[in-house]
Parts: C-alpha cells; sequence; structure tokens
C-alpha cells in the first residue's frame, strides 16, 4: 500500500473514468450515487442490488455484475471502492486493486485505501466536505447529518456571504470609527475590517488593548489623552494635534483608522474631526459604533426606555470645559419621566445631584452607576437621587462612568418589574 494517501474531496476529477464499486448496499449505493452525479463510468459488482442501483441499471446509467467478485472484473477499472460487508472481501479487493496500482478505497478500513473520501453535503450552491482523515468515520457522518439538518441555514449565509465585500481600509482615506464601549465583540464587522487592515490607528485612551491588538501589527498607533497625560501608546495631543495628525497621515498615502471609543457623534468630537477632514479635502467615512450608554445600560440590564416607567431618553454630557463658568444644560427643561444618560459626569457627580435636585428632581428618582461598563472590571451602584452625593463618593467612582438617572434605573436584572419595589436602596453589585 502506497504510504501517501491522496483525497478525492467531492469526485471532481472522476469525469469519464471507469470506475469498479464492489457491493450494493447501503453504502455501495450512497457512492454509486455521488460517482454517477460526477460523471464517471459506473460498474458494479454484487450478488444483490438495492432498488435505486437497479432502476438505474435498467435506465442504463450504469452497468451491473451479478456474482462474485473476480480479480478479472479490475481490467478496465481506472478508480475501485469495496464496499460490502464482507471484511475480508474488501481486504482482497484492496489487495488486487493495489498489486494493478489502481487507487483504491474501502469503506471505513482507512489502512486498506490509497485514497481517502470525505463526508460530503450538497446544496444546490455548495458542497462541503468533512474528513477526519479516516480515524473517524462516524464523527464525519454525524458532521454530515449535522449539515444536511442545517442545508437552508447554509444556503442564506451563502447568500449574505456572496453579497458582502471584502472590508478594507482604502490609502489615502480617513475612517472615523466607534469602537463602542470596550468589549472587542461589540466592535461592528465594518469596523473590525477596517482597523484589520489599517496603516494607521489614532485612538483615545478610552480604547482598551485588546481592541487595539486587532490592528495589524506594522500598523503605526498614536494615542491622544484629553487627560493632559500620556496614556499607551505615543504622545499627548490636543485636537488641532489630532486633525494635523489625521492629515498628514492621509497625505502619506495610508489608510487612517480614528478609533473612539464609544460611537463617534455621541460626544466623541467626530463632528469636529469630520468638518477639519472636508475643509482640507481628505476622505472620510464614518463608521457608527455602540456609543457608552446603549453598552452600559445592556451590561447593567437598565431599559432606557419601558412602558409604564420611561417613554423617553436623553443623552447628556455632564464635563464641562474650563472656559465655561456655568452649564449650558437647563436641567429644569429634561423630562422627569424618561431616563438621563449623562455621560462625563463623574468629577460633578455632587454637583449634578444638586442641579437634578434643584430643577424639580424628586430625591426618590433612582439612579444607576456603571463604571468601566462592557469591560471585566465593571461596576454597578444604585441607589437614590438624595444618596448620589454620597454614594459616588464613599465608591470612589472613576471615568469611564454613565450615570443613569430615572425610573428604570431601579430596574434589577434579578427581579422582574412587578416583583420589586420602587423604593432604591444603595448598593453595589
Amino acid at each position: 500500500m502506497s504510504p501517501m494517501r491522496r483525497y478525492l474531496p467531492v469526485f471532481h476529477d472522476v469525469l469519464g473514468a471507469s470506475v469498479l464499486v464492489v457491493g450494493a448496499g447501503a453504502v455501495g449505493t450512497r457512492k454509486i450515487e455521488a460517482l454517477l452525479a460526477a460523471g464517471a463510468r459506473v460498474t458494479v459488482v454484487a450478488k444483490e442490488f438495492s432498488p435505486p442501483v437497479e432502476e438505474r441499471s435498467a435506465r442504463g446509467e450504469l452497468a451491473v455484475l451479478r456474482g462474485a467478485f473476480h480479480p478479472d472484473q479490475l481490467e478496465d477499472a481506472e478508480l475501485v471502492f469495496a464496499a460490502t460487508p464482507d471484511r475480508a472481501l474488501n481486504r482482497r479487493i484492496s489487495v488486487e486493486a493495489r498489486r494493478r496500482r489502481i487507487p483504491v478505497n474501502v469503506a471505513d478500513s482507512p489502512e486498506e485505501c490509497t485514497f481517502l473520501l470525505p463526508a460530503v453535503v450538497r446544496g444546490e450552491e455548495f458542497t462541503a466536505a468533512i474528513s477526519t482523515g479516516g480515524r473517524y468515520p462516524g464523527a464525519a457522518k454525524a458532521m454530515r447529518e449535522f449539515l444536511e439538518a442545517h442545508r437552508a441555514e447554509i444556503s442564506v449565509r451563502m447568500e449574505r456571504g456572496r453579497r458582502r465585500k471584502r472590508i478594507a481600509a482604502r490609502r489615502g482615506m480617513v475612517y472615523i470609527v466607534g469602537a463602542g464601549p470596550g468589549d472587542p465583540d461589540l466592535l461592528t464587522v465594518r469596523a473590525l475590517g477596517l482597523l484589520r487592515s489599517a496603516d494607521a490607528v489614532v485612538h483615545d485612551y478610552l480604547v482598551p488593548a485588546e481592541i487595539l491588538s486587532l490592528a495589524p501589527a506594522k500598523a503605526e498607533r498614536i494615542c491622544f489623552a484629553r487627560r493632559g497625560k500620556t496614556a499607551g501608546h505615543g504622545a499627548v495631543m490636543k485636537q488641532n494635534a489630532i486633525h494635523k495628525a489625521m492629515v498628514r497621515l492621509a497625505r502619506e498615502g495610508k489608510s487612517v483608522v480614528r478609533l473612539k471609543s464609544g460611537d463617534p457623534l455621541v460626544f466623541g468630537r467626530g463632528g469636529e474631526e469630520a468638518e477639519h477632514l472636508s475643509r482640507e479635502g481628505i476622505p472620510f467615512e464614518i463608521v457608527p459604533g455602540i456609543t457608552a450608554a446603549m453598552g452600559s445600560a445592556a451590561a447593567a440590564a437598565i431599559p432606557l426606555t419601558h412602558r409604564g416607567r420611561s417613554s423617553s431618553v436623553t443623552f447628556v454630557a455632564g464635563h464641562e470645559t474650563g472656559s465655561k463658568r456655568e452649564t449650558a444644560v437647563d436641567w429644569s427643561l429634561l423630562p422627569k419621566d424618561g431616563t438621563l444618560a449623562i455621560y462625563m459626569g463623574v468629577r460633578r457627580v455632587a454637583v449634578i445631584a444638586k442641579e437634578l435636585a434643584g430643577a424639580g428632581f424628586s430625591p426618590d428618582t433612582p439612579f444607576a452607576i456603571v463604571e468601566n461598563g462592557n469591560r471585566p472590571e465593571q461596576r454597578i451602584l444604585r441607589g437614590a437621587l438624595s444618596d448620589l452625593a454620597r454614594t459616588a463618593a464613599e465608591s470612589g467612582v472613576r471615568s469611564p462612568a454613565i450615570l443613569f438617572v430615572g425610573r428604570t434605573a431601579a430596574i434589577s436584572p434579578y427581579e422582574t418589574t412587578e416583583e420589586r419595589s420602587d423604593e432604591p436602596a444603595a448598593q453595589g453589585i
């Protein structure tokens, strides 16, 4: 027996070949059907034939030799299949075929084969082959049966794949990409494809290393930090320096991914960056991401809207620059029966609590703080608005964190809304 076994994955190379199949039971019939479908000229040797083989013989689609196997029957064969229930006979067929240097396959006996066949599943537009190297035919069969049972789903996925173009960043272009709330699994498919093909990545300090590692190793990485200190790789940069870096990299002919935590257009200054690129004549594309409020709410099982509790959600910037003497937010205009999602409010949480109280929000209004949402170190704090400042101070909440205020913030993922009271109690999770 040849030490090298080759594969005939889907009978592609048997068109017009003369093939001898010994055995016409269930196993032999499957092989015969596959060979005929591939255009082989099939001769079958057997004492008894299955009804499908009898029918094909009657239609003249194959030749049959009724009776026992004899080595002379191998005379004109280019390929041989031994598929009888008699293992000794199968072994004899293999020996005779190998002696004549004819490729032979023996059902369920890989050591007697000079080539192997995988289990095959055929759809209208696909052919799938499963092989275990002949060692575990039962496992290959089980996988084939599974794929056959999911043939419709495979066809749907193939249609999606056919429509989907390869995602790759173009040189000389800037992609303003939302990296989502921090979990790499929450990147969009487009964001992932662009990141994997980028020549340069300009990112903020909130983008975790797990996401940055998805960029090519050779890609240039530039980090900026609005905190006024170096964070991660790269130099501290102000916003105008970020603008200049994106333009410079694009004009150098690089594909640039400007990677922003959350969504670029929700408190991410993506609009400012798009405006600058437009003025400079640099082509760009904005790729949305799951914004921090949406991701953190989902991670904490906080519904931003809820029938009977909240019919609106308002995203608010809690951070104010040093140039502003007072907040630009008129808290009194915000709906008190909705949900507030307050970004960048950690440093001002005591002031925000006071402003909300002064705007007429009830002291019993529930709140939830989600710190490091969608990350391994995620922490959730809940309580009533009257305890917000104290709870935040005692727990040492740090950025990144989202503050949710409203009746939906009291909903616990472990209790139904019918079972729990609306009376919130401060607690850490």
